[in-house]
């Protein structure tokens, strides 16, 4: 009587659907990791965004104050040493900014109108050098390569004593849409010949109007 078959277990087989187990779930894994930390690199680009933004209204509203208190010297905001009609007059980062640092030494000029618009310029083109907060001697309290301008609008509208554009621009973390070229913030006004990078100009922009409070006879 012949003994029955025995038939031995494939363990190779086994054994090597097993590891194919192992490899595809590695690289499901790895995917998920590289689809989770893609998403906090964009977070973290447009937490920053966000960051830049907020402090580039924070400065905008500073000369905003500036110049609604100004009445007293808007003569010296509307000089052509101070501000511009085109935006080619600016303050802040970069080799082609106002430095009034030389002429009014950042100190209050006595009442005379172009002393005191210049000490005004200078203290808001250090904020938006960013010396509000320094690492080292890194200045980082404000946006990456922050400009501001006044622009003015001539002639002013109604019975104002000024029409000005307060307008800052800064580069941005990655593309993106920019300012219209034409407006305030656009490539030709407010540091037109600064060139970000495509897509990297950022803007805000508010209109200021000092009311002429002299009663009309």
């Amino acid at each position: 009587m012949n003994a029955p078959l025995r038939v031995r277990p494939r363990v190779a087989a086994v054994a090597g659907f097993t590891l194919i187990e192992v490899l595809v779930t590695i690289v499901v894994m790895l995917l998920g990791l590289l689809g989770v930390l893609g998403m906090q690199a964009r977070s973290a680009v447009v937490e920053f965004e966000s960051y830049q933004r907020g402090e580039a209204l924070a400065l905008v509203r500073e000369m905003e104050s500036r110049l609604t208190n100004s009445r007293s010297i808007v003569d010296g905001y509307l000089n052509a040493a101070v501000s511009s009609t085109d935006g080619s007059i600016y303050v802040g980062s970069g080799a082609g900014a106002q430095d009034f640092s030389v002429s009014a030494a950042c100190v209050p000029g006595g009442g005379v109108a172009l002393a005191e618009a210049k000490f005004e310029m200078c203290q808001w083109g250090q904020a938006l050098q960013g010396t509000a907060a320094q690492e080292g001697t890194t200045k980082v309290g404000a946006m990456i390569g922050a400009r501001g301008c006044l622009i003015r609008v001539v002639p002013a509208e109604g019975n104002a004593l000024a029409d000005i554009y307060v307008t800052v621009v800064w580069q941005g973390a990655s593309p993106g849409t920019e300012p219209d070229v034409d407006s305030p913030a656009g490539q030709n006004f407010c540091a037109k010949g600064v060139n970000f990078g495509t897509g990297l100009r950022r803007g805000v922009t508010v209109r200021v109007l000092v009311p002429n409070l002299t009663k009309e006879s």
